[in-house]
């Protein structure tokens, strides 16, 4: 098996990326050669959010006078609006605890404290805290019996055709609350199991373990988005680098194989390992290679990094009901897939998917040319 990850940073956000993790004589080179590719004030999304790790990475003193006020600014912000979002999390994490509801912090949260080791290095939206399958219909009513407030309507019923499902919190803040890790639905059993101890502001909950924190970001780094997603590369070599020798590789290459998403972990591992120097082993990378592959996972894997379209969309939609319907998640399987695309876009009626189908792609043909505009 050859997979090729086609979600790449471009070359000036590559320089971005050497910047904030490269040693500091490599990492100075990288960013005095961006720095005379790019307009500060015109910096995209993604590589503004890794600003803060450059500013880490190469200290205080080694940036021109006129973005070095620029810089700390941006890690300060980081940094203050990190800890006032973990304060507000850990008070929903302390509720679903008190509840008897287990509670696992993925992603920014847990990459912050336990991998980069600097709440101000990792800027974030939101705290993403998940709860047992079993368990989900209870935690959305602790949630809201605490103040928090879904963004769906109806939150049960999307938990039977999504991973997860923001909560605005009664004093700000903001919890995507998961029932699956994933967007790519399998039993989580094996996260719990192997979770770490953690604190956020105080509060008791858990981690996921190195080997599965890399499988999350590597997972992550494989679909298109608006805001360019590659801050899972950083992720990745800060999660490795902190794991040192504890870093149990097997598990990567094991979990990667039950979930079905071996194809996405040697395209993103590979890439690591090619322009990082990563040390992924060789054969874990031939394992990988030799995993046996279905059509569909290859079809997912190709749409997912390619640009939003309906075609994507759909494939996309396609992939969770079929892993829904196949694997052993611990969730009902679906019925039928009109019926969980119906409910999967939010429509009442079957018969308006072709109208949204046509819209979608009205608002992706409007995007483009508005783009192309001189």
């Amino acid at each position: 098996m050859s997979a090729v990850l086609g979600n790449r940073p471009t070359a000036e956000q590559l320089l971005v990326l050497h910047a904030a993790l490269d040693e500091p004589r490599a990492a100075a080179a990288a960013w005095e050669r961006w720095r005379a590719a790019v307009e500060f004030d015109d910096v995209d999304g993604g590589s503004m959010r890794l600003l803060p790790l450059v500013y880490r990475n190469l200290g205080p003193d080694a940036f021109d006078t006129e973005v070095a006020g620029r810089l700390k600014g941006l890690y300060r912000r980081a940094w203050s609006q990190n800890q006032l979002l973990f304060r507000r999390a850990a008070a929903a994490i302390g509720a679903l605890e008190a509840a008897g509801i287990e509670t696992l912090v993925t992603k920014g949260a847990s990459l912050a404290l336990l991998s980069y080791g600097d709440v101000g290095a990792r800027p974030m939206d939101d705290a993403d805290v998940l709860v047992p399958i079993a368990r989900t219909r209870e935690a959305i009513e602790v949630l809201t019996a605490a103040g928090w407030q879904a963004e769906h309507d109806d939150p049960l019923a999307w938990t039977e055709v999504h991973h997860s499902l923001g909560f605005a919190g009664p004093g700000g803040g903001n919890v995507d609350l998961h029932w699956f890790l994933l967007w790519q639905p399998a039993r989580d059993d094996e996260l719990w199991r192997a979770a770490v101890s953690m604190e956020l502001a105080g509060v008791a909950t858990r981690a996921p373990c190195p080997a599965d924190q890399l499988l999350l970001a590597c997972v992550h780094g494989t679909p298109w988005s608006p805001l360019p997603p590659f801050r899972w590369i950083a992720d990745a070599v800060m999660t490795v680098r902190a794991a040192g020798e504890g870093l149990d590789w097997s598990r990567v290459g094991e979990e990667a194989e039950r979930r079905q998403l071996t194809v996405a972990t040697l395209a993103a591992l590979a890439y690591l390992r090619d322009e990082f120097d990563l040390p992924v082993p060789r054969w874990l990378s031939d394992r990988l290679s030799a995993a046996p592959v279905s059509r569909h996972e290859w079809a997912a894997f190709r749409a997912a990094g390619r640009p939003d379209s309906p075609p994507r969309t759909l494939r996309m939609a396609w992939d969770r009901y079929r892993r829904l319907r196949s694997l052993d998640t611990g969730a009902p399987r679906p019925t039928g897939f009109v019926s969980f695309a119906r409910r999967f876009w939010g429509l009442e009626s079957a018969w308006q998917l072709p109208l949204h189908a046509g819209r979608a792609f009205s608002r992706r043909r409007g995007r483009d040319a508005a783009r192309s505009a001189p």
